[in-house]
């Protein structure tokens, strides 16, 4: 019974350490999402401050976890280098040292404080910003709170003489312990979880000085497991990358600094009488000195990842800048469903409409296989944008996010019509090469004038789109009606040419005829296109 009291009583504590753990986070992101988004936007290529940004970013999640797996969703949609993101890699475990730093102070008292205080905000407040600071500070509360509980559910094990028994013999073993910190950490996805259980086995002197070092360079390697597991699943391959590079890091730390655990544990005697200060800043030591190491080598270290993972070519219907990691972060998850949608509007322009005159000037099935192929492609983009953008809800979006979110969906909707309306056209096209028919002269030439001056207003709209400008907005919805005028001129003309006894205008009147109304459904979309960014919808 009393083993199950420890059990219940350590699993209670480690949940709400990592619900704290998780409640700060979320409070500290919808506090700082748009400065986050700035800070990602301002990074350059100097390592430095690439570091800076790492430990900046880890501090306001409060899990190099989350950072890692943040990261290699900002890789895999092409918003960072991979050289960038080496350093902030090595900038998170610095950052992540400072949640060591702060659960190593014994707060039990004010771990209810905080809990008082948070609680009072988060249900009092009106202001969201208000309200994310207190969740933020109920968070912290219970992060010590759950360290204490932990604490308190490790006492008894000192009346089981053969634990500490066994613990104090496992130093004689440092690899093993090293392996052990490496696999729990891995399964609980959480480095600050860890060395949290390791305080609470110290707090109660069940662990000694020796076992510091082994245990928190395994820790230090388990974290990353995190940032491989979520690379699995990115598109692209530079997201592999980047989790590989960061495996790689904590790896070499933990060879290099390992054999020296003797020496190393006199330097953490040296720097606190307390066995939990001396953890965190055993886990500082290590994560300033990975930093001051490798930073000087982030771009030869990027270069020698992209030759062991080297490039492979992506296909068209790939959603490259769509990533799950980034949907923690709205504003970033929609920017990047926004480039997304552009990148599809992209390919409808240089892969469709750009093989329409062609397509209807040269009998080729090879170019309508094509636009069947990429119809398919822009199909399956189409769900997958609309299957991220859902994926953010809308409870917790701000009002400017969720029109955003509504925009981004109306025009990859318009989009994917216009793929199945390119498609269309091809196949009215064939019906020439099947019944041995070719337009007149002047009705190829008038159905040429009218679709490039749809395809000239549809590139204005993705323009518009893009930087989601009124005024060239307006510009595609002013075209509109002098499009709608030539389209009823073309039609007087065909009428008039058909009564003027022209044979080849007689013979394919039906088909001159569908592929103008398909040409104006193109036309259609366009403005709805524009419509969307003036905040019509």
């Amino acid at each position: 019974m009393g083993s199950l009291r420890i059990l219940i009583g350590l699993a209670g504590g480690l949940g709400l350490f990592s619900f704290g753990m998780q409640m700060s986070s979320e409070g500290l992101k919808k506090m700082a999402a748009r400065r986050l988004k700035q800070l990602i936007k301002t990074l350059t290529s100097n390592p430095v401050f690439a570091l800076f940004v790492g430990a900046i970013v880890t501090i306001g999640f409060q899990s190099s976890s989350a950072t890692s797996a943040l990261v290699v969703g900002f890789v895999s949609a092409k918003m960072m280098a991979l050289s960038q993101a080496l350093g902030v890699l090595l900038g998170s475990a610095i950052g992540a040292s400072f949640t060591a730093q702060l659960i190593a102070f014994k707060t039990t008292d004010l771990a209810l404080v905080l809990l008082f205080c948070g609680a009072y905000l988060y249900i009092f407040a009106k202001r969201s910003n208000r309200r994310s600071l207190g969740q933020t500070i109920i968070g912290f509360g219970l992060i010590f709170y759950g360290m204490s509980v932990m604490s308190a559910s490790m006492a008894p094990i000192r009346d089981y003489p053969i634990v500490p028994q066994t613990l104090i013999r496992l130093e004689q073993y440092p690899l093993f312990e090293f392996l052990v910190a490496l696999l729990i950490t891995a399964l609980i996805q959480s480095s600050p979880a860890f060395l949290a259980l390791l305080m609470s086995l110290a707090s109660q002197n069940l662990i000694g000085p020796l076992a510091v070092v082994p245990f928190v360079l395994g820790a230090h390697l388990g974290g990353t497991i995190t940032g491989i597991l979520s690379s699995i699943g990115a598109p692209g391959i530079d997201a592999k990358r980047a989790a590989l590079a960061n495996f790689f890091y904590k790896l070499l730390n933990g060879l290099i600094f390992l054999p020296f655990y003797r020496p190393l544990t006199g330097l953490m005697l040296g720097s606190s009488p307390d066995l939990n200060r001396q953890i965190a800043n055993c886990h500082t030591f290590f994560s300033l000195a990975m930093a001051v190491g490798f930073l000087p080598f982030t771009h030869p270290v990027s270069e020698l990842i992209k030759k062991l993972l080297p490039d492979r070519k992506d296909g068209l219907s790939q959603a490259i800048y769509l990533d799950q990691n980034l949907l923690t972060v709205p504003e970033v998850a929609l920017d990047q469903a926004h480039r997304q949608t552009l990148e599809m509007g992209g390919i409808v322009v240089e892969e469709m409409l750009n093989r329409v005159v062609p397509l209807l000037k040269y009998d080729n099935d090879q170019i309508l296989d094509r636009i069947t192929e990429v119809e398919r492609a822009i199909d399956s983009l189409y769900k997958q944008i609309s299957k991220y953008v859902a994926s953010l809800g809308n409870s917790n979006l701000q009002e400017d996010l969720m029109t955003k979110s509504i925009q981004i969906l109306y025009v990859a909707n318009d989009l994917e019509h216009i793929g199945d309306i390119v498609t269309n056209i091809g196949l009215i096209a064939r019906k020439l090469s099947i019944e041995d028919l070719e337009f007149s002269d002047e009705g190829l030439k008038e159905i040429d004038d009218i679709f490039k001056q749809t395809f000239n207003n549809f590139k204005l709209a993705l323009k518009a789109f893009e930087t989601m400008d009124p005024e060239i907005a307006m510009t595609v919805i002013k075209e509109h009606p002098l499009i709608q005028r030539l389209e009823k001129t073309l039609r007087y003309n065909h009428f008039d040419r058909m009564q003027g006894g022209n044979i080849k205008t007689v013979a394919t009147t039906s088909i001159h005829l569908e592929m103008i109304e398909n040409i104006l459904r193109i036309e259609t979309h366009t403005m709805n296109i524009a419509h969307c960014v003036i905040g019509i919808v």
